[in-house]
């Protein structure tokens, strides 16, 4: 019965390719959409809490979307797709200055 380092040793020499997903694991994204949405929040007045990033993660763009506006209590001021426009044109701005995630290059190789 062979023993479990030589099974994985076998399993990742046979290893030709990875997908990653790569919002918030090659890229440090995440607090970049946390401060644009934060930011957004600001011009109404309003807080971008935990509780409220928690209900958003996830979720698809318009359903979080949904959730931004309504339980941020700007609906009336903004809508849900107007909100990811402005999202979206704020985090072009953003997305050049992204840190790799800790790591990055000793995981890949």
């Amino acid at each position: 019965m062979a023993n479990y380092y030589d099974v994985i040793s076998t399993k990742r020499a046979s290893i030709t390719h990875i997908l990653f997903d790569m919002d918030g694991l090659l890229l440090d994204t995440e607090n970049l959409y946390t401060q644009v949405q934060e930011k957004i929040l600001a011009r109404f007045g309003k807080t971008f809490d935990w509780p409220l990033k928690v209900k958003m993660m996830g979720k698809k763009s318009l359903e979080s979307a949904q959730i931004f506006v309504e339980d941020s209590g700007i609906s009336d001021s903004l809508t849900p797709e107007q909100f990811l426009i402005q999202r979206e044109d704020m985090l072009d701005h953003l997305f050049p200055t992204c840190k790799q995630m800790p790591g990055l290059f000793a995981f890949i190789e």
